[in-house]
């Protein structure tokens, strides 16, 4: 049976248990509340909803303790209005605000009522009583916003502007503006729509900044001039008006000159906010550690790592205490791959902290890459006291940094011939995966295979040996039942070249060929959508196909059959993105797909578009380096692209 045919018995045995409660009590409203909510939003049969709603408002009589009586009409007044029945809803939304008098509603509940009525009456043309009710309605709670079923977060400030500004009564539009900062400072953002890259300079825009100068230029109102400078700047800023937004700071005081030295942050002047920062310094004395702080930060965001330490140096010389300063400045000499100094001052903060904690791990890693693997080997150890304790126990991480602490311990006895404590530590993972297993046995398999890989580190070949079969086996019982899922041949052909069976690999690789060429065949001969329903039709599972096949070409040594795979992910990347922080996975995606195409320059263009909409993409401006400098760029498997986007 199918997920969605369960649904449909669930949503039936609902309907007609209420049907049955209304046999053996047809005398209580809720039951046929309930029952005309059921028929609304589940069988979407319109009619007998409004029917049963009218039912129980008619009735107005509940022994239910957890009840709805005081919205029946408000509920079916609703309904109403979905229906664009907009004089029956007016009806039912008075009936609605009279009766929440009786009910003792919930006094901000109540401006929904009149929100809704207002929008009724809008609907059937009647504009003055609608603007009456959408001015009570803010008169009850200036953020009136509707979040249900029918209106995605509409808000009465929003409904009444826009009811004015569609009479042509724009004075009337900017006033409700201006009345609304009185009652709530920053109201007016609450009408800035979602994501909108075109607001900057629109009509609303102009309007809402109309309104904050009102208030600003009248004396009557000086109590909230700066205030609304300081809202009004923080508008300027949000749309890149640096300018607009420093002068405003300006005028309120001293203390917003931070708030003009991180508005030059963010239009990347930062020698004005060093500057900026200096002036503070000057006129407050008492605030130079934070300000010794904010020019180093400053100084990292302009890769000026050298003047960034220096001013994080002057904050140890005013508190020397503050563990935090000598990670910053380990951190940035990581960064430079100065290891020496790294370890200087991750082991000043350590020593700091006096306890186990997770720079152990970064201490670790700098003395590895000197070579230095026995003080690697202690750091781990005492990292390994930490590991794992204080990751909030809703994210479930597997164990893995104890984990891969134990077998980071054991490749640094490798590197030094201590065979025995290498072994030692490696027999501590393969006990620590077996804890898991027991734990979660859905990822049963993926451990025992880390076990098996364990054993062949240690010499131990037969026992890996004997668990990759087992595995292959428990593979070919799934294929069995799957044959279309391209990850168990992948899984089971890897563990076929485990065991140096690479006739058996190259076999189960051409077999998931077959299958990947057979589902694009099929999604090719379809309509293939996003919005589908259907996960079987969907376009990021074409992706994932055409990753796959192109990953099994190149495990077959036919890479130049990849070529056309992709140019159709290309395509497919440019046809289905907008340049969001959302969707810099997919540029990051397109970047790597012309690397492979051997098509530079568009991998270039493509990592600076990543960079114009996350400036601080680390991934992206190593990449850009690279390729300018000529360098031999790696790219991810191909397959990696679409599955870290999709999983």
């Amino acid at each position: 049976m199918t997920e969605i045919m369960i649904i449909k018995k669930i949503q039936k045995e609902i309907i007609e248990l209420l049907e049955n409660a209304i046999e053996l009590n047809g005398k209580d409203s809720e039951y046929w509340y309930l029952l005309g909510t059921a028929h609304f939003f589940v069988i979407k049969d319109y009619d007998k909803a409004i029917e049963f709603h009218k039912k129980a408002a008619e009735i107005n009589y509940t022994e239910t303790i957890n009840n709805n009586k005081e919205d029946y009409y408000y509920t079916l007044g609703k309904i109403n209005l979905y229906l664009g029945k907009s004089q029956e809803a007016i009806e039912n939304f008075k009936k609605a605000i009279k009766d929440s008098m009786d009910y003792f509603n919930d006094f901000y509940e109540v401006s929904n009522y009149w929100h809704y009525l207002g929008l009724s009456y809008e609907k059937n043309g009647q504009y003055d009583e609608a603007l009456k009710s959408y001015k009570r309605a803010l008169y009850i709670n200036i953020r009136s916003e509707l979040d249900d079923y029918f209106y995605d977060c509409l808000n009465a400030l929003k409904s009444l502007y826009d009811l004015y500004k569609k009479l042509g009564k724009n004075d009337d539009a900017i006033y409700t503006l201006t009345n609304s900062i009185e009652k709530d400072i920053s109201a007016p953002f609450m009408i800035i729509p979602f994501c909108d890259k075109d607001f900057k300079g629109s009509e609303t825009y102009n309007d809402i900044v109309h309104a904050y100068n009102d208030i600003i230029d009248d004396s009557w109102y000086y109590y909230l001039s700066n205030a609304c400078r300081e809202e009004l700047a923080d508008l300027y800023r949000r749309y890149g008006e640096y300018d607009k937004a420093i002068e405003l700071y300006k005028q309120i005081s001293i203390e917003n000159y931070k708030n003009i030295a991180k508005t030059y942050i963010e239009g990347k002047n930062y020698k004005k906010a060093i500057d900026t920062y200096k002036m503070i310094i000057k006129i407050h004395p008492d605030n130079e550690l934070n300000c010794y702080i904010d020019i180093a930060r400053t100084y990292e965001n302009a890769e000026n790592y050298n003047e960034a330490i220096d001013y994080y140096n002057k904050a140890i010389e005013i508190d020397s205490e503050n563990s935090d300063y000598y990670i910053n400045i380990a951190e940035i000499y990581k960064k430079l791959e100065n290891y020496e100094e790294a370890i200087n001052y991750y082991n000043k903060a350590i020593k700091i902290l006096n306890e186990p904690c997770k720079y152990h791990k970064k201490l670790a890693e700098c003395y590895k890459r000197l070579e230095k693997y026995n003080n690697a080997i202690e750091a781990y150890k005492e990292y390994f006291k930490i590991a794992d304790d204080k990751i909030p126990p809703y994210i479930h991480t597997n164990g893995s940094s104890k984990l891969d602490t134990l077998k980071n311990i054991a490749s640094l006895y490798d590197k030094l011939n201590d065979i025995e404590n290498r072994n030692l530590y490696y027999e501590k993972a393969i006990e620590k995966y077996r804890e898991l297993i027991k734990k979660d046995k859905r990822s049963e398999k993926e451990y025992l295979e880390k076990i098996a890989d364990i054993y062949i580190k240690i010499g131990n070949k037969e026992k890996a040996f004997e668990i990759y079969n087992d595995l292959i086996k428990k593979y070919n019982k799934e294929i069995s039942r799957n044959k279309n899922n391209c990850g168990l041949f992948e899984r089971q052909a890897d563990l076929y070249l485990k065991i140096d069976d690479k006739e058996s690999a190259l076999e189960t690789y051409n077999k998931s060929i077959e299958v990947c060429l057979k589902k694009i065949k099929s999604f090719e001969n379809k309509k293939i959508s996003n919005d589908d329903n259907d996960d079987d039709n969907k376009i990021d599972s074409y992706m994932e196909d055409l990753s796959y096949l192109a990953f099994f070409y190149q495990k077959v040594s036919k890479p130049e059959n990849c070529i056309n795979i992709y140019e159709k992910l290309i395509k497919i990347y440019e046809e289905n993105i907008a340049d969001d922080e959302d969707n810099i996975f997919y540029l990051k995606s397109i970047a790597e797909l012309y690397i492979k195409l051997n098509q530079k320059d568009n991998a270039l263009k493509t990592y600076k578009r990543v960079l114009e909409i996350d400036k601080y993409n680390n991934d992206a401006k190593e990449k850009i380096k690279d390729i300018e400098s000529g360098k031999e760029v790696e790219t991810a498997c191909i397959f990696g692209l679409s599955y870290n986007r999709y999983k």
